[in-house]
């Protein structure tokens, strides 16, 4: 008997093994710490992976969508992706009609030399702030839709935090590789690093359930043609696009391989609040600063 699915939850294992016996193929529920896995034999681990994902293609209705087979489910969209985007909009139209916009630029953007001075709320500050309504309709819809495919996977907190957590640090190494006077601003980097999350995410469950090396190709492969497509304009900072998928990247990849896949409603809620109060902080701190 080998696993073909992971850290699921006890609901979720009844249902594959429920799916599995209907089409004759013998499993057996594992209980792995607070998780569960499902087993089935080795020579039935390929029949076993497509009968589950036939169910999801004939169900594509389901809230959840395929995820524990690192499939998740595209049609379906979080609201926190739509309240992430209005969030830009209503900051950006707060800086643009205010009476010195470019203030806001030069106290809260992430200017690489500041930074490496230890201003490093920057990092998360300019996240927020776009040069004009093209730059920020671009990241709006990235986050709408790429970080709610994260958060569909890791749960509206943990998505968000990590996220977030991928935009700062990408804005810091961004920085630190620059060290002088380099000004980046746009959720970009946070978008890129969902971008990240994903593809290294989809890359370690398909090699986990023996789907070959090839998806795990097509994965990373998939990842990295939107950053060469979407992150490398004339306008773009290539640099804080790159770096932010490069965290994503490390992070997606830890969460498929050592994480579960979705905490509970307390530490989604752990995750939302920190989430909020690095960003109100960093604001703070800028504008007292």
């Amino acid at each position: 008997m080998v696993p073909i699915v992971h850290h699921i939850d006890k609901e979720q294992a009844q249902l594959y093994s429920l799916i599995l016996n209907s089409v004759g193929i013998g499993n057996r529920v594992v209980a792995t710490g607070g998780d569960f896995c499902i087993h089935v034999p080795h020579t039935l681990k390929e029949k076993a992976l497509e009968a589950i994902d036939r169910y999801y293609d004939e169900n594509f209705d389901s809230d959840e969508g395929n995820v524990e087979t690192g499939t998740p489910n595209l049609t379906h969209i979080p609201v926190s992706g739509i309240f992430v985007a209005l969030l830009l909009l209503s900051v950006h139209l707060a800086v643009t009609t205010s009476s010195a916009p470019g203030d806001y630029m030069d106290v809260f953007g992430a200017d690489a030399s500041r930074i490496v001075r230890g201003e490093t709320y920057r990092c998360v500050t300019a996240l927020l702030l776009h040069s004009d309504a093209v730059h920020l309709a671009g990241n709006m819809v990235g986050l709408i839709l790429f970080g709610g495919v994260v958060s569909s996977v890791a749960g509206t907190g943990v998505g968000w935090l990590a996220i977030l957590i991928c935009g700062i640090v990408g804005n810091w190494m961004n920085a630190s590789a620059y060290e002088v006077r380099h000004l980046s601003i746009g959720a970009s980097t946070s978008v890129f690093g969902a971008v990240g999350i994903m593809s290294a995410y989809q890359a370690v469950i398909a090699k986990q359930t023996g789907k070959g090396w090839k998806r795990v190709g097509l994965a990373l492969g998939g990842g990295l043609g939107l950053l060469a497509f979407l992150g490398t304009s004339a306008r773009s900072d290539l640099g804080a696009h790159l770096f932010g998928f490069v965290v994503g990247g490390a992070m997606g990849a830890s969460y498929g391989k050592w994480i579960p896949l979705k905490k509970g409603p307390a530490m989604q809620w752990l995750s939302g609040v920190a989430a909020a109060l690095l960003v109100v902080g960093a604001w703070v701190r800028g504008a007292t600063g």
